[in-house]
């Protein structure tokens, strides 16, 4: 038997359909039982942020006289077809224009534009890198949609083209193959593999695809930690109230603003609510959505249905004024400007909405201090503030403006201050503190946590890059030797961009040295690997400074931290105009270009300083800080510190 199934969900959905459509198509085409005919059926695929119900692998090996053909007589070589499966009764299907819509508790949703992102979803997997740096080009994708219980006749024909196939009850081999596209290069065939060695083929996405993501241990210590029911007195206080106003959670970095958030998007899960996290940041959506993914499989009370969903602010724009006005609209906004010029138009023509409805019931808010008031204020409309939940990081303030989300004309659910390091251990704690109060953070109050003992901060002294990440390399390799629980992928490196580093590469650095080492790593870095989250524990995760907020790694590398911190010295991204007029209004006559000077490398001091806490309250274990120039201030402050309290820091 050519034709296999694969379910890679352990409560899976589909594995039904999957064995269904098995049957059908072989009833409909006995040739395809044929050895040298391929056929696998992978049924409940998980991708960041979309749930695909089928896959189809198809490659026919024998030789062109011998191939099916369709009824036109096209041949099939090959193809590649995502389905996505309606179980729903001919009463709960309707088509609108090209659209097919189904019914979900009296709502229609759009199934075609759920293939259609689906379809996207997948094209972004196979563009993602396979080892390190390794990737293969993508081949074309079908799609189509599979109405498991509605026969043909139950429904009236589209008034129009649908843009994705639509089979009914009773598919046959040839419903399936005579609805493809042809193939790019040649219109008599069905073909998706080349024999090109740059493309994808039916082995490597087979692999890809059914490769089984497990947990680390570190990933079930998380995962227990937030699916756990009981939670302690405060929090219970508030979880209680949720709905009756706005809940604030505020705190410095490592405190488990993003890990509450989560927990509080499974509470609602498990009441039947659903909810929508919110974050700028690809690398920590990806690094969520594997935990959420993790605990769907390990954890019986959920499903992958019924989980938090994660989106950045931008696609839940895209999203919610596509679904308001229509699809066209959608398509009208993405042909101008900027992507600022579109988002404050669609802000524009939403807010002129007398209502705004979203599928969610509650939005829970990443790393709110960075919002704009017209940001905020839009999902207050959408949600009302009742509905919201905000984590406000205290030192990882990097916009302009800080966002007041607790205006005075709105319900307070609570403020609620999160103070203990749920991330560092104790002892590098107390040195990313010192390192607060020496560069002028008076108010620094994350507070070790009692119960964590250990960490340790090293500074890596070497002006030459290359020679750092491989030394960095191998200080991860001697960590992961001292325990027999941590594995590759539980560790982090962060890097500076090319512009920030004054040129250096570290990026292309640390793919030569993952190569040479014959290692793999998951490239946060790369565009197209960043929306992928990590699949293999062999899997070392790398990301620049800008992304890393909410991520953590058992031991992390900063790499060029120095050459970072000192690049925000020198561009801390401040409107200088907006700080003159700001001084004029508060000094008058007494205002003096000197002041304004001081006011202004001020405020770049402190801006600098807050992204450097960002980083340095990544690690769990181990913080490795890179230096490049030992005479840069960064490194100054490091030996000032360890001149004091000798034995903290520990010099390589």
């Amino acid at each position: 038997m050519t034709i296999t199934v694969c379910t890679l969900s352990k409560h899976s959905n589909e594995s039904r359909h999957a064995e269904m459509l098995k049957q059908a198509l072989l009833e409909s085409e006995p040739a395809l039982s044929h050895p040298d005919i391929k056929l696998e059926i992978i049924s409940d695929l998980y991708l960041p942020g979309r749930q695909i119900d089928l896959v189809l692998l198809y490659h026919d090996r024998r030789a062109e006289d011998l191939l099916l053909k369709t009824t036109d007589g096209s041949l099939i070589h090959s193809f590649v077809q995502i389905i996505e499966v309606k179980n729903h009764s001919s009463d709960s299907i309707q088509f609108r224009g090209s659209s097919l819509e189904v019914s979900y508790n009296g709502k229609w949703h759009n199934a075609t534009e759920q293939c259609d992102q689906q379809t996207y979803a997948f094209k972004s997997f196979q563009n993602s890198s396979m080892r390190g740096s390794e990737r293969l080009d993508s081949v074309f994708v079908q799609k189509a949609i599979w109405l498991a219980r509605a026969p043909k006749t139950s429904l009236p024909l589209p008034q129009e083209n649908s843009s994705v196939p639509v089979h009914f009850s009773k598919i046959s081999w040839l419903d399936l193959v005579d609805s493809q596209e042809k193939s790019y290069f040649d219109k008599n065939r069905i073909q998706a593999f080349f024999k090109n060695p740059k493309y994808h083929n039916l082995e490597t996405l087979s692999a890809r695809l059914t490769y089984k993501v497990t947990p680390t241990k570190l990933d079930l210590q998380r995962i227990n930690a937030l699916t756990k029911m009981r939670f302690d007195t405060e929090k219970t206080q508030y979880i209680q109230k949720l709905g009756t106003g706005l809940l604030l959670l505020r705190g410095r970095g490592g405190t488990g603003k993003t890990m509450s958030l989560i927990q509080i998007g499974l509470h609602l899960a498990r009441q039947g609510k659903k909810s929508l996290i919110i974050t700028y940041n690809h690398g920590l959506i990806s690094d969520i959505s594997r935990l959420l993914f993790l605990i769907g499989e390990t954890d019986k009370s959920f499903s992958h249905s019924n989980m938090p969903q994660i989106q950045t602010r931008y696609s839940f724009g895209q999203d919610l004024y596509e679904k308001t006005f229509s699809k066209e609209a959608e398509k009208e906004i993405r042909r101008i400007g900027s992507l600022d010029v579109r988002e404050r138009t669609r802000l524009q023509k939403l807010f002129e909405k007398e209502k705004l409805e979203s599928d969610f019931d509650y939005v829970l808010v990443d790393e709110g201090q960075d919002w704009k008031p017209e940001h905020r204020d839009f999902l207050y409309k959408v949600f009302g503030s009742s509905h919201v939940v905000v984590a406000d990081g205290v030192d990882q303030f990097v916009g302009s403006d800080r966002c007041q989300w607790d205006k005075a004309d709105i319900k307070i659910n609570r403020r609620h201050s999160l103070k203990s390091s749920r991330r560092t251990k104790g002892a590098t704690c107390q040195v990313v503190g010192d390192i607060a109060e020496e560069l002028g953070i008076k108010d620094w109050d994350l507070e070790p946590d009692p119960e964590v003992h250990g960490g340790r901060f090293t500074v890596l002294v070497e002006p030459n890059a290359r020679a750092a990440v491989n030394t960095s390399l191998d200080i991860i390799d001697r960590d992961l030797e001292r325990t027999n629980y941590v594995r590759y992928s539980d560790n982090l490196v962060c890097l500076p961009s090319t512009a920030m580093s004054g040129g250096m590469n570290y990026e292309k650095l640390f793919d030569l040295a993952i190569k040479d080492k014959e290692r793999n790593s998951w490239r946060g870095f790369d565009e197209k690997d960043r929306r992928q989250y990590v699949r293999q524990h062999d899997q070392l995760k790398a990301i620049r400074y800008n992304s890393c907020r909410g991520m953590e790694g058992w031991t992390t590398i900063c790499l060029g931290l120095d050459t970072f911190f000192d690049f925000q010295m020198r561009k801390p991204g401040l409107n200088k105009s907006e700080i003159e007029n700001q001084l004029k209004a508060r000094d008058g006559f007494f205002f003096s270009e000197t002041a304004l000077d001081e006011e202004y490398k001020k405020r770049a001091t402190e801006f600098a300083v807050n992204w450097l806490m960002i980083p340095l309250t990544r690690s769990i274990d181990h913080l490795v800080v890179h230096i490049k120039d030992e005479h840069s201030q960064l490194a100054q402050t490091l030996r000032t510190i360890s001149d004091r309290s000798p034995g903290v820091i520990e010099w390589v």
